[in-house]
């Protein structure tokens, strides 16, 4: 029978052995999901002076994020409201439609773990179907709906003149998966302009008096996503130098999704190219290390729980593309192990 927590979080830390991050303790917020996914292989750092992107953190300090977490995104990000509000809305289930809280998920996302995990709290602006900028989208304008974006977010949070002490807040951005399914229609070199539309978005964050930003790469290497992530990396660096006192980092979450899927590392090219299927290995086994039993999407349909899966907690995706609420602790285990090792 699917596990239907109703958890009502509280943000207190608590000890945890999870060995890859020292420096400060896990949080509780899994434990109503039966979470017990494990980060099974070290992210590889580099620094920002490498020429091709690698994951790499110049400044930020999770032990002195204590205020507020502040993610700007699309659905693999959104909690159903995107004003920056808090809380935000509980990750529960309404009857039986299949969304927690508004969430692409059966419960709390990513930013969420890495707020439990500092006791900061989360001021959500990410909204789910959101680009960086719809103008850049012929395909997605054509489509006649509200589709939202960056600019929009940016937009609502400049409005707000929000108070929160810079130096102990950190903003997320990740952007990308919906711009990329439109450039396969319009064209991957918009993906450059998108990676541009960010660099200007983090550059009016920095001017709000953000301090500690963090953007996140596409889970995926598919035509046009390297170059944009490249894009990305280089505009990092081009920020870090014009700000000096800004702490950056960049984290790329292809290797995770790489290693989940069982793929080995080859000797012979850059490591965030490098990953390939270890033929060894039976499909039936992929992801195994870090405890997934099954690496499709849980739901039968996707706007129903109706017909789910009896162990969401060791699915992938619980719904098609979007990760089931353990995958996004993992993704937090990831995003904290990299802040807390990859020093630039």
């Amino acid at each position: 029978m699917l596990h239907y927590s109703l958890l009502f979080v509280t943000l207190a830390a608590s000890a945890s052995g999870f060995a890859s991050k020292p420096s400060y303790t896990r949080g509780n917020l899994a434990d109503g999901w039966n979470c017990s996914l494990k980060l099974a292989f070290k992210p590889q750092c580099g620094k920002f002076s490498s020429a091709s992107y690698v994951n790499a953190n110049s400044g930020i300090d999770l032990r002195k994020i204590k205020t507020a977490v502040v993610p700007f995104g699309d659905s693999w990000t959104a909690m159903n409201d995107s004003t920056g509000a808090y809380p935000p809305p509980p990750p529960v289930f309404l009857g039986t439609y299949s969304m927690a809280g508004g969430r692409a998920s059966n419960g709390p996302t990513w930013t969420e773990y890495i707020a439990n995990d500092t006791s900061s709290e989360v001021h959500p602006y990410a909204i789910g179907g959101a680009v960086t900028d719809l103008t850049l989208w012929p395909t997605a304008i054509a489509r006649k709906i509200n589709i939202n974006s960056f600019t929009n977010q940016t937009k609502i949070f400049l409005s707000q003149n929000n108070t929160w002490d810079p130096s102990t807040t950190l903003y997320t951005i990740f952007f990308g998966i919906n711009d990329y399914t439109y450039s396969k229609t319009d064209g991957f070199d918009i993906l450059l302009k998108s990676a541009e539309v960010i660099r200007n978005q983090t550059e009016l964050l920095i001017a709000a008096g953000a301090k500690n930003i963090l953007t996140a790469g596409l889970y995926h290497n598919q035509t046009g996503s390297g170059p944009y992530k490249q894009a990305l990396y280089d505009n990092l660096k081009s920020l870090r130098k014009q700000h000096p006192k800004i702490n950056i980092a960049f984290a790329d979450f292809f290797p995770l999704w790489n290693a989940i899927n069982r793929q080995v590392p080859s000797v012979s090219s850059s490591w965030h190219h490098a990953l390939i299927v270890d033929k060894n290995s039976s499909e039936s086994n992929y992801g195994a290390t870090f405890g997934y039993t099954n690496l499709t999407k849980c739901l039968t349909v996707d706007s129903s729980i109706i017909g789910a899966c009896e162990s969401p907690e060791s699915h992938l995706y619980w719904q098609s593309g979007h990760p089931s609420t353990c995958t996004h602790r993992l993704m937090a285990d990831y995003i904290e192990t990299v802040l807390d090792t990859c020093k630039s």
